[in-house]
């Protein structure tokens, strides 16, 4: 997988960042799609069929015409984008990117090498109910069941997981930490991760690199511009 930001490369060079699912997470607003797209583009660009799933409500076509104004063609010619409007249609379609992967192949399409899904969790979060248990406990096989099935097919067709993710906050012995969402399923499953937070500088961004124990690989900053993260 290759990242736009060369510290990042350089932080998961020493690392398999191929290996499993990769994450990018953060609050509300952060950059996180920002940063997803412009993955896409610089996978898109070295001849990668890119898969990009969007679940959030607007699709953002301002966004992508803003960020790739200069080679709009050609990430659009190596990307193909899908929108998903609930969680049980999310669920149902990674559990049919295999029959997708397989039909490229047999059109003669290619393999797909990257599948990015943001976000992973927004529509999940939008059902849970304090009130239901048991509802809640069937999002969470659901959420398990896909990033089981991510997982699979990153190791057996060699495709680059990426997914997006949103900050959550769990307390132990009265200190509150910033973690995923999805908690336990997320830190069996994520290899890598990328946390993106705010500062005191307006469209500075700190970023956190961490590996699948939770080790922070690297930290650094980022400027946010109109044309993405530089």
């Amino acid at each position: 997988m290759q990242f736009p930001l060369p510290k990042i490369n350089e932080s998961f060079k020493s690392t398999d960042a191929k290996e499993g699912i990769t994450s990018l997470w953060g609050s509300f607003g952060i950059g996180k799609s920002t940063l997803a797209l412009q993955i896409a583009w610089k996978n898109a660009l070295n001849r990668k069929n890119v898969l990009y799933i969007y679940s959030k409500p607007n699709f953002p076509f301002n966004k992508i015409s803003t960020l790739f104004e200069r080679n709009l063609d050609a990430l659009l010619e190596n990307i193909q984008f899908i929108k998903s409007t609930n969680f049980l249609e999310l669920f149902r379609l990674v559990f049919n990117l295999e029959f997708i992967i397989l039909n490229r192949l047999r059109s003669g399409k290619g393999i797909l090498r990257m599948i990015i899904i943001d976000s992973l969790t927004d529509l999940y979060r939008l059902e849970l109910r304090h009130d239901k248990k048991g509802k809640n406990i069937g999002l969470n096989y659901k959420l398990n069941q896909i990033l089981a099935n991510l997982s699979y097919l990153n190791k057996q067709y060699d495709i680059d997981i990426l997914i997006t993710n949103e900050l959550s906050r769990n307390t132990i012995e009265g200190v509150i930490y910033d973690v995923e969402s999805g908690g336990n399923v997320m830190e069996y499953w994520v290899k890598n991760s990328i946390k993106i937070e705010r500062t005191d500088v307006v469209n500075n961004r700190k970023f956190i690199l961490y590996d699948g124990d939770r080790k922070i690989l690297s930290v650094f900053n980022s400027r946010l511009t109109n044309h993405g993260f530089e």
